[in-house]
Formats: C-alpha cells, sequence, structure tokens
C-alpha cells in the first residue's frame, strides 16, 4: 500500500540488532516513503524521540535497561507518535492493547503482519489522529500500571523441547541435553552434551526468553550457558569474570548480565 504522505520517519527500538534489521528491511521493501533512524536500548531511544521526533515508532517492550513504556513515560506527552508495540509477551499485555485498540507485533511475526500494522499506523497518520492516539498511549500506561503489569512478571512456561529443522526433517533438541548456545548471523548455533551441533533460525533475545534462566541463562549478547555443565567461574579482575564449560569452552560475561548470572549462580 502506497502512502499519501511524502516521507515518514520511522524510529526502530530494539536492543537485538537482528530485530532492528528484520523490521528495517521490510521498511525498505515496503512502498512507504520512509527514513528509518534506530536505537539500541531505552536511553538511546529517548535521546532520539526527543530529538528527531519520528512520525512513528516500532518500539520492543522489553529492553536490557528499561521497558517501552519507561522510555514513553520519559518523553513529553504531546511528541509521543504512533506506536507498534513489538513483543514476546502474550499474556496479560497484548490483551491490554487490544482493549485499546493499540497496534502491536507478537515475535515471531511474519511479514503480512508487519505490513498490515504498518498500514494501519500510516493510515492514523494521513488522518491527523496522533492527538487520539497520545490520549490512548496515556490510557494504556495507566491501565498497565493499575494492574502492576508493566513489569510482566506473569508467569509463562518454558520450552522443554527446541524443534530445529534441516532441509525436509525435524530435530528435537530437549533443553537440558543443550550445553551451550552462540549467535550465528541469523541464527542460534546450539551444542548439546554428546556433541551435537544444530543451526536454528531465531534470535538469541526470542530463544531466551523461551528458555528456563534457571538452567539455560543467558551471560552476554552472543552466549547462553547450561548453569548445570558449568566447570568453573573465573574472576578476571575488575569486577569481571568468565566461565569455563565442562567441554573447556570458555564465555565472558558482560556488565548486563552479570548479577543475573552471580544471583544464579549463588557468588556473591
Amino acid at each position: 500500500m502506497k502512502s499519501n504522505i511524502e516521507s515518514i520517519k520511522v524510529l526502530v527500538v530494539d536492543d537485538e540488532a537482528l530485530a532492528r534489521k528484520r523490521i528495517s528491511n521490510f521498511l525498505i521493501e515496503g512502498l512507504w516513503a520512509v527514513t528509518i533512524l534506530q536505537a539500541s536500548n531505552g536511553k538511546e531511544s529517548i535521546k532520539m524521540l526527543i530529538e528527531e521526533k519520528p512520525d512513528l515508532v516500532f518500539l520492543d517492550i522489553k529492553m536490557t535497561d528499561m521497558t517501552g513504556f519507561d522510555v514513553l513515560k520519559q518523553i513529553p506527552k504531546d511528541i509521543i507518535p504512533i506506536v507498534i508495540f513489538v513483543t514476546a509477551f502474550n499474556d496479560f499485555a497484548v490483551n491490554a492493547f487490544e482493549v485499546q485498540a493499540i497496534d502491536f507485533l507478537l515475535k515471531p511475526y511474519k511479514k503480512d503482519r508487519f505490513i498490515a500494522a504498518m498500514e494501519r499506523g500510516v493510515q492514523q497518520l494521513e488522518l491527523y489522529k496522533r492527538e487520539a492516539f497520545q490520549s490512548k498511549i496515556i490510557e494504556l500506561m495507566n491501565h498497565m500500571t493499575a494492574n502492576n503489569a508493566t513489569s510482566f512478571s506473569t508467569p509463562r512456561s518454558y520450552l522443554e523441547n527446541i524443534v530445529v529443522k534441516s532441509n525436509r526433517a525435524y530435530s528435537f533438541i530437549p533443553t537440558d541435553t543443550i550445553l551451550y548456545i552462540k549467535s550465528s548471523a541469523y541464527y542460534a548455533e546450539i551444542f548439546t552434551v554428546n556433541k551435537g551441533k544444530y543451526l536454528h533460525r531465531i534470535s538469541m533475545k526470542e530463544l531466551a526468553f523461551r528458555l528456563d534462566p534457571t538452567v539455560l541463562l543467558r551471560i552476554n549478547r552472543s552466549a547462553i550457558i547450561n548453569l548445570k555443565h558449568i566447570k568453573e567461574v573465573i574472576s578476571e579482575g575488575m569486577g569481571d569474570f568468565s566461565v569455563v564449560m565442562n567441554d573447556k569452552s570458555s564465555f565472558g560475561i558482560s556488565k548486563s548480565y552479570k548479577t543475573a548470572f552471580l544471583k544464579h549462580v549463588g557468588i556473591k
């Protein structure tokens, strides 16, 4: 669908580079005349929202530094753009979006679902409905706060098996047999305790969300490890740590994941 607006300034906010690239590619492939901006965390997105004043934003709900709602609370209400939330949560949050008639993309989403959301967003811009949309956003945030839902602490089930397709065959990998998972461009490389290796087309963020963090925990942007197969944790000095697995593979623990990791393994 071609827009009547000469140019649309779109901000893509997600702490996963792969997720940002996917949305950007869909925007480029579409018939919309767009200028694409990107932000990799909440703090950066606040700065860009205030300085660049985009027309529309694809806003990830849960980032490493804050939630999408935290971002919206920290900008002037009169500059809130049309927002399309991007989320892996499918419980209360999604119901709240539907009640307020605010669009969202539920990961993993397909291109046709993205196009439908984008076209609705463009339509709101064309009909000059931004002020009405801003009111909806404020009502949604109040609704979420009143129901104590902005922390997204609703219980969820975790994967017991990861299904990986290779040619025409599907492999079922029990999650308790995974040794560690490494990021490889558009794929996750899954290594098992029996020396198996599998490629799965999914972002690390989406995969980490579906795995039980008491067993399989993300320790940096590129690695998820099985806590039951750690050989040793090494203090590298200056507050840095690395972990050595039973197969002698070594991984650094990044600062943003360090606190959760140390808590899970019982290091104070």
